[in-house]
């Protein structure tokens, strides 16, 4: 069993967004080999965290999850809004 903490703060992650960049935004979309369905709607991003990463993620209306990058190493990552997930 794993722990994962999950936030869905769209203001927090519109400004994560907006510090990646939308050039390694979209290399990291083509490096998942996404195609032409990429997210479409700020609705499904969500970041993800556990002892050994912390990503941005989206979940399409599908339920399939893409993983999109690890994002430990920028600034604007939220403290608070945090949930704990068990899978």
């Amino acid at each position: 069993m794993s722990i994962k903490f999950r936030n869905y703060d769209k203001r927090i992650i519109r400004k994560l967004l907006s510090e990646i960049g939308e050039h390694r935004y979209t290399l990291a979309l083509e490096n998942m080999k996404v195609g032409d369905n990429k997210p479409l709607s700020m609705k499904g991003f969500y970041l993800e965290a556990t002892e050994h990463y912390l990503r941005l993620c989206y979940v399409y209306p599908s339920n399939y999850v893409l993983m999109i990058m690890d994002v430990g190493r920028y600034d604007n990552i939220p403290v608070d809004g945090w949930s704990r997930v068990r899978e």
